[in-house]
């Protein structure tokens, strides 16, 4: 920031003068260059206090930042600036999150190499993750530059980053960890899986909605012949009335829309509850759930079924079926000969199973199991011990039947052909359903039963959802509901994956597979291995070279790495390298400062981040602190909605919607963009974003208060206020001391706000206080400044005026960073050399309660209210704020609030411009009353009730309920013998006015105008308007506000007689020292009756 804003730009004045229009983006660069200058940022962080601590959940740096990083990092930014300058010292260290999918995919792309093609050798798998890791930072420079252009303060220079070998190690100590605990396993368990790539996708990695498209898959009901030579009693009593041919062509019905699966069969699977049924069909006699029957029987080219016998679920356990696909276990080894046997007798698999899960609401109420690729299958093949069958690898591809080397979904239409053809399909249509599919390589997702490591998360799951009663989230239904839910819902965490860039585990295991050592630190490794390793890369392929000897046996290294969610989850820990024992509670030699630093900043005070992270960062950060430490990794979260654009549509490049940050900058500030985030909506809720919105915002705070600060610093360097001099608060007028009271109130509701993660309430806060700084202080005091004949008022007006500035530049400063230093520097340093060096080194303001007035702050709280309601009242009927009106009928809420309001008569027969105010009785009835139900509120209460809910409403005391509205009181109202209890917002009042007046009502308060003009009143009227009129005409002639002038008036008509009428007030409101009725020479407009001319007297 340039010099200027310190000093003064000549000798006479207090203050740098200010551009008549706001270059925000001009503003910001001069900031960041102070910020840089004078080291600010560090200087906040040198500042002791106790710690506040927050988390940077890492993004990754391959990619361009985003609208959707504007959003999180603006409330990221805010809260560390606000504790700061409460006196908290808050470290800000960064982050990037250098491994997983994204990074791979990158330079996948940039080799044209797909899936595991690059890491057929170490040599290739070298090169493949040295070109990961540089592809790493490829776009540094644009996040530097982004980060610092956003006013985000971040400490970067010593970020963390999780593919170094510091970081690695220490997730390797958490690990080792879970691994004591025994939380920590390998075991089959299905998973979503991208076959292309053929990697185990996370339930976060796989995504939210946008993940499921609506596609067309196969609905196939397909017949499973019955082995009616091995029937067990049950079943062959139930079945004893089926007989000859009807018995011979029994099958059950299975119902799928997923044929790829078919040669995957291992059993049936029916509800034990339900009530199932032998049912003569054209194709032979079907087994199916009864309510089911009626279903079947009508589709397409189908006739209804005639049933033969009925019998529960649970008579069908254990009856064999010929599988559709007879020969594929046999193929592949599963089974040595088709309905093979066990020792006791019982059949391997091709049976039928009881399960909870099936239900007769869709399909056949008879379900086919395939547990290579489904859990609810999986599940149950453990629980009667039948094997599992791989007919479709993991990358997709069918390894079975004459669709051998299709692709899963490919496969379908060949199946199904084969089906029709050996006379098994009963029916083969299409089902519109949603489909998950990877939004990174366009694969649908294939659910696939492997090999995984797991954390079981579900041993604690009691424990996850005790820890997180204990954090405070915003929006505080994500708590108990997105966030509760899943946890409820939780299932074991999935943590290995069959890729190459990202942090190796840990698990050297023994050839022959009979033990398992988790390894928790480099030295336990290096004792292992008998060598020095403290300069190995710890990633692949490097790691696996090492091997070690125990007990006879090699052990090496498992293939798999680590989710990058566990890494991202271990930030709290591996920020600090943290290194401890099994227990966690003693550090290991030499890692004491670390053990000390993690104690620190453990738990986070404040984490933030985008709603999709429920399922990503916040529940692997809570999932790690919960199992290693009972206890929660933050204390409050911010949980924000997404980006859309104005129309409600998801930004994309195909749309063309998308808005890039930094050209946003440059054309609005930073600053307007941040307000617009802080206020559009609440946190959690989506936000619509657009040039246009952000514009609303900027126009409406920042430019606001601009203009305010413009307005003093014009008039201070005219009149050189001595602030020193001012008089003491006691004795200045009431409109200062209100002023000064009601910014009590801002600092009070702002804070409150602040320190309940409500940034949206602390912004309304303060632009509350702005607008009214602005179109009530401002505009009902601008005398005091430009007509400084009382220099005590004038005195007391400035230095109020500052005091506002100044404070609100500080409470401003967490939010728009750049513009509070831009005020701050104008305004406070000029006046106090030994004020802080910058706005974010000042200390946050605190009540001061020998300012505040409550009742002076309600009462004009009272009067605003009313003078907002009589300019609604104008607006509505179309009279012109500068017609004067005879006389304006005023009622408030309470006697009080009218006794306090009559105190003001003066002040509103100015602002209401009327000659005459008369204050009305609280209960004195004045309009006439009509009644709507809000349906918004209440119609799906009442739903088709809301026909008599009108016709109450009509036939009710109308004022009786408006009073009611008033008080806040419910109410009730009857029709046709129902009566109905209605909420204040449960109802819409109408109020009209009686002839003569124009009325409005609002909340208990009533204006109501009499409008009759006289000849005087229009006269008066054309009077202020030609007033309007020159003071355009000087602000376009360029005059300065001080500079006198000569007034030409060449008008007739009602405009020359009203100028005439009115000459001495129009030229003390102008400042013409001369008017003269004719033109002159000098810059002139045109207007009602003629021309006006403006000369300046210099």
């Amino acid at each position: 920031m340039t010099d200027t804003l310190n000093t003064q730009t000549e000798s006479r004045k207090l203050f740098a003068d200010v551009a008549s229009n706001p270059r925000y983006a001009e503003i910001e660069a001069n900031v960041l260059a102070f910020w840089k200058e004078r080291g600010v940022f560090a200087a906040t962080q040198r500042r002791e206090g106790p710690e506040f601590v927050f988390y940077e959940g890492p993004p990754t740096a391959n990619g361009q930042p985003a609208l959707h990083h504007v959003l999180a990092r603006s409330f990221k930014d805010l809260f560390p600036r606000f504790r700061t300058m409460q006196g908290y010292h808050v470290t800000r260290k960064g982050g990037w999150d250098t491994h997983g999918l994204p990074v791979e995919i990158s330079v996948e792309k940039k080799l044209g190499l797909q899936g595991r093609n690059h890491g057929a050798s170490r040599e290739e798998l070298e090169e493949f993750n040295r070109l990961c890791r540089e592809s790493v930072f490829t776009t540094i420079q644009d996040w530097n530059y982004f980060t610092e252009r956003l006013g985000y303060w971040v400490d970067l220079e010593h970020a963390y980053v999780t593919y170094t070998n510091a970081y690695i190690e220490s997730v390797w100590n958490l690990l080792k960890r879970l691994w004591t605990k025994g939380l920590v396993e390998q075991d089959y368990k299905v998973v979503p899986l991208s076959p292309r790539i053929s990697t185990t996708l996370s339930k976060a990695e796989l995504g939210e909605e946008d993940s499921y498209k609506e596609v067309d898959d196969p609905s196939v009901y397909v017949r499973f012949p019955l082995k009616l030579d091995s029937l067990p009693s049950a079943a062959s009593e139930a079945l004893a009335g089926v007989q000859g041919e009807d018995r011979a062509s029994l099958a059950l019905v299975i119902w799928t829309t997923t044929p790829w699966t078919l040669p995957s069969n291992t059993l049936a699977a029916v509800n034990a509850k339900l009530t199932y049924v032998a049912a003569r069909s054209a194709m032979g006699t079907v087994v199916v759930a009864k309510d089911a029957v009626e279903r079947l029987g009508e589709l397409p080219g189908k006739t209804p079924l005639e049933v033969l016998a009925e019998f529960e679920g649970r008579v069908l356990e254990g009856v064999e079926y010929e599988p559709p696909f007879a020969d594929v276990a046999v193929e592949l080894g599963v089974l040595k000969q088709l309905h093979e046997r066990r020792d006791d007798g019982r059949p391997v698999m091709h049976f039928v199973a009881l399960a909870d899960f099936v239900s007769a609401e869709d399909g056949s109420g008879v379900a086919h199991e395939a547990p290579v690729y489904g859990a609810e299958d999986l599940e149950l093949s453990r629980a009667y011990g039948a094997p599992m069958v791989f007919g479709v690898d993991d990358h997709g591809i069918l390894r079975v039947t004459t669709e051998r080397g299709q692709f899963f979904k490919d496969a379908d239409k060949g199946l199904i052909r084969d089906l029709k053809a050996r006379g098994l399909m009963y029916h083969a249509g299409t089902l519109r359903h949603r489909y998950p599919f990877h939004d990174r390589t366009g694969d649908p997702i294939l659910y696939f039963a492997k090999p995984s490591w797991y954390v079981r998360t579900h041993k604690m799951a009691g424990k996850l959802v005790e820890t997180n009663d204990l954090i405070n989230w915003v929006p505080e239904n994500i708590k108990h509901g997105r966030f509760g839910k899943w946890l409820e819902g939780n299932v074991d965490w999935a943590i290995s994956r069959e890729r190459y860039w990202g942090t190796p585990l840990p698990f050297w295991r023994a050839e022959d597979g009979s033990d398992t050592i988790c390894v928790g630190s480099l030295s336990e490794l290096q004792e292992l291995a008998g060598r020095d390793l403290t300069n190995l890369d710890l990633h692949r392929p490097y790691i696996d070279d090492v091997t070690f000897e125990r007990g006879g046996k090699t052990y090496r290294r498992v293939p798999e790495v680590l989710d990058v969610w566990f890494d991202s989850g271990s930030m709290p820990y591996a920020q600090w390298g943290l290194l401890t024992d099994e227990t966690g509670e003693s550090p290991l030699p030499g890692k004491e400062a670390n053990f000390e630093a993690f104690n620190k900043h453990f738990p986070a005070d404040f984490i933030c981040e985008a709603i999709d992270q429920t399922r990503g960062w916040f529940y692997s950060l809570h999932a790690i602190s919960t199992l290693l430490y009972g206890a929660p990794a933050y204390k409050n979260v911010i949980c924000l909605g997404h980006i859309v654009d104005e129309h409600g549509k998801k930004m994309s490049k195909s749309k063309g919607n998308v808005v890039r940050p930094i050209p946003l900058f440059d054309s609005y500030g930073a600053d307007s963009v941040r307000w617009y985030m802080f206020t559009a909506s609440e946190p959690g809720d989506q936000k619509r974003f657009s040039e246009r919105l952000v514009g609303e915002a900027q126009r409406g705070f920042l430019n606001t208060l601009y203009n305010v600060y413009s307005f003093f610093v014009l008039y201070a360097n005219i009149d050189a206020p001595n602030f020193e001099e001012a008089p003491a608060f006691e004795t200045r007028p009431e409109i200062d001391r209100w002023l000064l009271a009601r910014l009590q109130v801002t600092v009070r509701d702002a804070t409150a706000a602040l320190e309940a993660y409500d940034a949206r309430g602390g912004a309304r806060a303060l632009e509350r206080f702005v607008d009214e700084l602005s179109n009530w202080y401002v505009r009902r005091n601008r005398r005091r400044f430009w007509r400084g004949d009382d220099r005590s008022d004038a005195s007391s007006a400035y230095a109020t005026l500052h005091e506002a500035l100044v404070t609100v530049s500080k409470l401003a400063a967490p939010f728009v960073p750049f513009f509070a230093e831009h005020l701050y520097q104008s305004l406070a340093r000029p006046v106090d050399a030994s004020a802080p060096e910058s706005v974010h080194l000042c200390d946050w303001p605190t009540f001061d309660a020998a300012k505040f007035d409550e009742a002076l702050v309600s009462e004009m709280a009272a009067l605003l209210r009313v003078v907002d309601l009589g300019r609604a009242v104008r607006g509505q009927t179309g009279i012109k704020t500068r017609q004067p009106l005879p006389k304006v009928l005023v009622r408030a809420r309470t006697p009080q609030q009218t006794a306090a309001l009559a105190r003001f008569a003066d002040l509103l027969r100015e602002e209401l411009n009327v000659k005459d105010v008369e204050f009305l009785d609280p209960f004195a009835e004045l309009v006439t009353y009509t009644l709507r139900p809000n349906l918004p509120v209440i119609g799906k209460t009442y739903g088709k009730q809301v026909p008599l809910l009108r016709q109450a409403l009509a036939e009710t005391d109308a004022a009786a309920v408006a009073r009611a509205v008033r008080d806040g009181q419910d109410f009730t109202v009857s029709a046709g013998g129902v009566t109905f209890t209605l909420p204040p917002s449960g109802v819409l009042v109408d109020a009209k006015s009686p002839e003569g007046l124009a009325a409005a009502e609002d909340a208990g308060y009533l204006v109501a105008f009499d409008t009759t003009l006289t000849r005087d009143l229009v006269l008066e009227g054309l009077a202020r308007d030609l007033v309007r009129a020159v003071q355009d005409a000087r602000k376009n002639a360029g005059f300065d506000v001080s500079d006198r002038i000569e007034l030409g008036l060449d008008v007739q008509g009602d405009m020359g007689e009203a100028a005439r009428a009115w000459e001495s007030f129009v030229a003390g409101e102008v400042l013409a020292d001369r008017v003269v009725f004719g033109s002159v020479e000098g810059f002139s407009v045109e207007v009602e009756g003629g021309r006006v001319f403006v000369r300046a007297l210099r």
